[in-house]
């Protein structure tokens, strides 16, 4: 039996580069990266250990020295003193040598988390000076020393991530044409959602300004994946998406992380939270209920219960469908066709995404969120000929006698043959592909049966197709403008 795997570690050579700087050649079994060597690095370092000391800092009333990341080998030093962080780090200097471990001096930081003092000290590690620096990457996650919130920076660069993942998954539109909204969620999940929900469960969103760079990058995917314009509503992001809200899905991140660490032995940090959240003082706990009292339906949890908040998971999903229904329920009255249409629920996909012709899907949906190329909408605001005209004057171009709005253009309006011959083939169309419209067009009043034209899955591409014939057949005709409109 030929052993190629020993074979290919024998022959295997070894070299460590940091920017420019490039360590000799070397042989080892086993090395970063490898199946093993997490394993063996445990075994390894598992004698390292630093004396305590009163300036140590306390988690749960145990003094904590040292942290260690095995699957990195990222080891760090605490205290609260320096003259102490001095002697810590000799002693590890030492115990290097001892165990004849190699320190690369370049990879090698420090920060210093309070205010600076007036005569910034210098640390050394044996003969060598190690840098201060005021931001480093620890495990994936930016820190930073200069700012209130340790994670701006953190924030900041996800946020950029996410902007140039959008900017990438939409810059070959012009050669490969539109995204559908199926796949673009693919790539949603796959390149900009792993950005966005990045240390939610170490980085409590407490500060909006921060996390406000998160809701708009998301929104600003979504808004170019389904056609929306920028004043559109943000509900209708996620009814017709069934993603969830940054901010309420990195909250149950967070409670994720709550139940796997009250699980695990090592539970101080969690205890120490609880503590400083019971003694009314800042902390990882605090902040967690914090903001479970500003969500949509508030949780609330009083400061001498037993903090138990595994359970809180399904009651925050819940806040999001509430908020979703009193956005939907605020808007005008087509949006609501996206909320209330029959057979739907919160936070489920919308029949709206299986439209693969990218001007249908963005008239449609227009026309839902009340921005369609319709009078009563066009003319609210004032422009450069006219004043702003009221609804009741809206009327339509073709009769002259009735409000244009969605329900009068689509299936009321009689009185242009094109525009009727239009509707015919639709009906046929829709009749065809689902035989219940047929009895609902003859029983339902006509919002009723958009209600159940949106609802149907087997016809909405078809209803796309004819709101975009429609609006399309209106724009070619001079707009009905009633007197004394126009500005002299």
């Amino acid at each position: 039996f030929f052993n190629w795997m020993q074979m290919v570690y024998a022959r295997m050579v070894y070299t460590m580069k940091y920017g420019d700087k490039r360590c000799l050649s070397f042989r080892d079994q086993a090395t970063h990266r490898d199946s093993t060597s997490l394993c063996l690095w445990n075994i390894f370092f598992a004698d390292f250990q630093l004396r305590k000391h009163p300036d140590d800092i306390c988690l749960h009333r145990h003094p904590v020295s040292h942290i260690s990341q095995a699957e990195q080998a990222n080891d760090n030093i605490m205290s609260t003193s320096f003259p102490v962080f001095q002697a810590k780090v000799t002693w590890f200097f030492f115990w290097c040598k001892k165990k004849q471990v190699f320190i690369s001096a370049a990879k090698l930081k420090w920060m210093i988390f309070d205010l600076l003092p007036s005569i910034i000290p210098i640390l050394r590690l044996g003969d060598l000076i190690v840098e201060l620096v005021s931001k480093f990457k620890y495990v994936g996650m930016w820190l930073t020393s200069t700012t209130p919130n340790i994670f701006s920076l953190n924030y900041s660069i996800k946020a950029s991530k996410t902007r140039n993942g959008s900017n990438t998954a939409f810059a070959m539109k012009h050669r490969i044409g539109s995204l559908p909204v199926k796949e673009g969620l693919q790539i949603y999940m796959a390149h900009i959602n792993c950005y966005l929900i990045s240390s939610g469960d170490i980085t409590i969103d407490m500060d909006v300004a921060l996390v406000k760079e998160l809701f708009e990058a998301q929104h600003l995917f979504l808004r170019h994946l389904l056609g929306i314009n920028s004043w559109s509503m943000l509900t209708v992001f996620f009814t017709e998406t069934g993603l969830m809200p940054i901010r309420i899905l990195r909250l149950l991140l967070a409670l994720g992380h709550h139940c796997y660490i009250a699980d695990l032995r090592e539970d101080l940090a969690l205890m120490d939270s609880v503590n400083l959240f019971v003694a009314r003082l800042p902390g990882w706990a605090g902040d967690v209920a914090i903001m479970l009292s500003t969500l949509p339906t508030p949780i609330l949890h009083m400061r001498h219960q037993q903090v138990r908040w595994d359970t809180r998971s399904k009651f925050i999903a819940q806040s999001g469908k509430v908020w979703e229904r009193n956005g939907m329920i605020s808007h005008r009255h087509l949006a609501k066709l996206l909320f209330w249409a029959i057979h739907r629920s919160p936070l489920t996909h919308s029949s709206i995404i299986v439209i693969l012709v990218l001007a249908h899907r963005k008239v449609l949906t227009g026309l839902l969120l009340g921005d369609p190329t319709l009078s009563m909408e066009r003319f609210r605001y004032p422009v450069q000929y006219h004043l702003a005209i009221p609804c009741k004057k809206c009327l339509c171009c073709f009769c002259q006698d009735v409000v244009k709005n969605e329900v009068h253009a689509l299936l009321d309006c009689g009185c242009h043959a094109p525009l009727t011959a239009l509707r015919q083939i639709f009906l046929k169309e829709a009749f065809t592909c689902d035989t219940v419209l047929e009895p609902a067009y003859m029983l339902l009043s006509h919002y009723n049966f958009l209600r159940r034209l949106v609802s149907s899955r087997g016809v909405i591409a078809h209803f796309a197709k004819y709101v975009y014939e429609v609006l399309t057949l209106y724009n070619k005709y001079q707009q009905f403008i009633p007197a004394g409109s126009y500005i002299s």
